[in-house]
């Protein structure tokens, strides 16, 4: 029976003989206030969509006859709904329960634990729901819980742990939400675990590591989290790790190395975060990390170059724009032929390593900071888009470097550096003034326009 949008419905009709009525839509009758006990005698109802019925005040499924076969009910945006209450033979064969939107639910019965049947429960933007009720562990095949944007929610129940078929618990937004309880890690079945925007969230218990089969946990904008507990190692089967705007983290635990299925790292905006350590090159499976606007992170552990499996057809991922203190950065890919302009950016950055680069063709514009530069074995580098005037380089490195155009060469040659500057060529540079054709040759090395203690090499390729 379709009565949707009926807006100027106040009540319904005597149901008493709808004994064969299976689907009852009752969405947006916005003046209707409350349903007919007789409504109990639709004992094969198994639909009931209340969705958007704002005036309907009432408690549901207190029916006088047991409606048994209920499986699927709708009682989103019903703002006027304070208290919800069940009845054993009601709720047997619940499936599905929709709440959401429901802004002046503080709370669950204690009876929804005889929704035993029940897989689907969603609570989501229940703004005024303080607490779940214990009885939540006896719904034990429940599979998704939302709980999304529930603001005024400080904790769950610890016989949360119970639902061992749980697969997805969405928490986003909860903001009032303090900690988990440590039974959370009973939940083995559980494959999605979204904390996003818990602001209040300090850390997380150490039973997380329990939860084998997670494969995606969002920790976004949890401002306060300090740390993630070491047992995260023991989360094998973890694809995706999402930490942007987690401002308080300072450090991953070394343990984060044997999360071994990890493939997305999201770091971005966490700006306290001032390393990473070396176990992170045991993510050998990771190709999205994302390091974007870590403004405290001053390098990048060697080990990041065991990294193989990186996506570099979307090196964007491996995004370092804005990290402002890094102060190294070594980068040996094989594949990448252009290198993207951020380093431009990284204004603290003193040492910029490309060894092996066997496809860069070009380096994009450097930052002014930059004192050693070293590409060397670049066989296709070919052109240098950037300018090294008004600064002073310790080294130049450009050994092997084959194919670069004259113009490059000579930015080169008159670049001043403390130490010494190498690059490959044919004959002396213009610049060079000093010349001969004997054997001997006498250098005054207070004038060499390359530096006051530049050395020379390869002079016997040359004669």
């Amino acid at each position: 029976m379709d009565l949707s949008h009926s807006k100027i419905l106040k009540e319904l009709p005597n149901l008493s003989t709808a004994t064969n009525l299976y689907d009852l839509d009752l969405r947006y009758c916005s003046s209707l206030v409350k349903l007919p006990s007789s409504l109990g005698n639709a004992i094969n109802l198994k639909i009931l969509n209340l969705h958007g019925c704002s005036s309907l005040v009432e408690r549901l499924l207190n029916f006088e006859t047991a409606v048994t076969d209920l499986k699927d009910i709708d009682r989103s945006h019903c703002s006027s709904l304070v208290k919800l209450s069940f009845s054993t033979r009601n709720a047997i064969n619940l499936r599905r329960l929709n709440l959401s939107y429901c802004s002046s639910l503080m709370e669950l019965p204690y009876s929804i634990g005889n929704a035993t049947s029940l897989e689907e429960l969603n609570l989501s933007h229940c703004s005024s729901l303080v607490k779940l009720p214990s009885s939540i562990g006896d719904v034990v095949n429940l599979k998704n819980l939302n709980l999304h944007h529930c603001s005024s929610l400080v904790e769950l129940p610890s016989s949360i742990g119970n639902a061992t078929k749980l697969q997805k618990l969405d928490l986003g937004r909860c903001s009032s939400l303090v900690k988990l309880p440590s039974s959370i890690g009973n939940a083995t079945s559980l494959e999605e675990l979204n904390l996003s925007h818990c602001s209040s969230l300090v850390k997380l218990p150490s039973s997380l590591g329990n939860l084998v089969n997670l494969k995606k946990l969002d920790l976004r904008n949890c401002s306060s989290l300090v740390e993630l507990p070491s047992s995260i190692e023991n989360a094998v089967n973890l694809m995706n790790l999402n930490l942007s705007y987690c401002s308080s983290l300072v450090e991953l635990p070394s343990s984060i190395g044997n999360a071994i299925s990890l493939r997305k790292l999201n770091l971005s905006h966490c700006s306290n975060l001032v390393e990473l350590l070396s176990s992170i090159g045991n993510l050998t499976n990771l190709q999205e990390p994302n390091l974007s606007y870590c403004s405290s992170m001053v390098e990048l552990p060697s080990s990041i170059g065991n990294l193989v499996n990186i996506d570099l057809e979307s090196i964007g991922e491996l995004d370092l724009s804005n990290c402002s203190s890094m102060e190294s950065y070594h980068e040996s890919s094989t594949d990448i032929q252009e290198f993207d302009p951020w380093t431009k950016s990284i204004y603290g950055l003193r040492q910029l390593v490309l060894n092996g680069m066997k496809k860069l063709v070009s380096l994009p514009p450097l930052p002014d900071s930059l004192w050693l530069l070293d590409a060397e074995n670049c066989d296709s580098l070919e052109r240098l888009d950037c300018s090294f005037r008004n600064r002073c380089f310790c080294h130049l490195h450009f050994i092997n470097c084959f194919k670069l155009n004259q113009e490059a060469r000579d930015l080169i040659s008159l670049t001043r550096t403390d130490d010494y500057a190498v690059f490959p060529a044919e004959e002396v540079p213009t610049c060079f003034p000093y010349r001969s054709s004997g054997s001997s040759l006498t250098l005054k090395l207070n004038q060499m326009p390359l530096g006051k203690s530049t050395k020379i090499y390869g002079l016997h390729h040359m004669w």
